[in-house]
């Protein structure tokens, strides 16, 4: 193993061994070491899925990427029948000794198959074909997502198509007119935004001088899904729209939808710059932080370790995807290059989205922090695409 591999694999074991032990300190009083041996187990199979994955020549797993789409697809529509999850839900098949979530192979699956379809088409230029082609490939494994529901995962999907439409070479600022229809929504609650968005949209138009017939599209999507706008508030589950609203009103939600953003914020807050020691956090041990081994795992790290635990793992996993970007840009295979840089932005979204609701800037989503968060198939499937990663810099060279 070279240098620059090495490395990362450090890292990743760093930050897998920071999980375990996040995972046994949050959990000990109530469960004792259980989850944090499980967590354990998982973490060895994956680190054992990484090295049989770098065994695989880049050839093969672009071979693979159609077999893997279709076959996630076909995951994601029977755990809709036959599927379980908590309040009603269907995200997960119970196999007993774990949980197996098909959207986390799915995530995967997808960069793959948009991964495939990317470098054989070469460079899109200013192809509305070809985004749209990519945008289908995403929506219809998302549109599955979102009827389990899960409406954080599903949105995961449209932001690793961003950045991979961007490595291909798609001008930015065509690219935001394209999506600019998705920030409508965001948008539609307030008129004074609205027009300051419309505005910038045609500052860009007028910049780009883009085709009249894309224009027309997109302005009448613009104000068609800013009309829907209301349809679609009310067409959310209401702990979606709870969550929603507690975001942006925690204290009126201090007692329900909000009570875990604030918690967390309390436990990171308290943590200062040292942390109150190892087993020490008093959020933790007053089960005051909810589900702080799964989705608030960073809360842990800030209340025990303080700034300089949170920092270092922030920069570990900084570290991380700036070892996969630096993959993506040395290979010569292009597969291999869209592959690498969509994992890494998928770990780059996760991270941000995870830490930022743990510290009340993103709204809740269930979102786990890779690498860190207690979960069977996720920890499996980040570990075993690690392994892609390095099968993709040992051939570096081959196109």
């Amino acid at each position: 193993m070279k240098p620059p591999e090495r490395s990362l694999v450090i890292a990743l074991v760093v930050l897998g061994c920071l999980g375990v032990f996040a995972v046994y300190s949050s959990t000990r009083t109530e469960t004792g070491a259980s989850y944090a041996v499980r967590q354990a187990i998982w973490t060895g199979l994956g680190i054992a899925a990484m090295f049989a994955v770098s065994m695989i020549r880049v050839k093969t797993l672009s071979s693979l990427a159609p077999v893997a789409y279709f076959g996630a697809i076909v995951l994601l529509g029977l755990v809709l029948v036959i599927g379980k999850g908590p309040h009603g839900t269907r995200r997960w098949f119970d196999l007993g000794l774990m949980r197996f979530q098909p959207s986390e192979i799915a995530k995967i699956a997808t960069i793959l198959m948009v991964s495939r379809y990317l470098s054989d088409k070469g460079a899109i230029g200013q192809s509305l074909k070809s985004v749209l082609v990519v945008f289908a490939m995403v929506a219809l494994p998302a549109a599955l997502i979102v009827n389990e529901p899960d409406l954080g995962t599903a949105l995961v999907f449209a932001f690793i198509a961003l950045p991979m439409l961007y490595a291909s070479g798609l001008d930015p600022l065509y690219l935001l007119f394209l999506v600019s229809p998705f920030f409508a929504i965001i948008a539609a609650g307030e008129i004074v935004a609205w027009v300051i968005f419309v505005i910038l949209l045609v500052i860009v138009m007028v910049l780009r001088r883009f085709r009249t017939s894309l224009v027309a599209l997109v302005f009448g999507m613009n104000f068609m899904l800013y009309s829907l706008a209301p349809r679609l508030w009310s067409s959310l589950a209401p702990y979606q729209r709870d969550r929603v609203l507690a975001f942006l009103h925690p204290d009126s939600y201090r007692h329900s939808a909000g009570f875990q953003i604030i918690q967390s914020q309390i436990a990171i807050g308290s943590g200062g710059f040292t942390g109150k020691g190892i087993f020490k956090g008093t959020q933790k041990a007053l089960g005051l932080v909810p589900a702080q081994h799964t989705d608030f795992v960073f809360s842990l790290v800030g209340e025990e370790m303080g700034f300089i635990g949170g920092l270092a793992v922030l920069l570990l996993l900084g570290y991380v995807v700036t070892r996969i970007f630096g993959v993506a840009r040395v290979v010569r295979n292009r597969f291999a290059t869209f592959f690498c840089f969509g994992f890494g932005s998928l770990i780059l979204i996760q991270v941000f989205v995870n830490i930022g609701m743990t510290l009340g800037l993103t709204p809740v989503t269930g979102l786990p922090l890779p690498f860190l968060s207690y979960g069977g198939s996720q920890t499996i499937i980040f570990w075993g695409t690690a392994g892609a990663v390095l099968a993709a810099h040992a051939s570096k060279r081959e196109y």
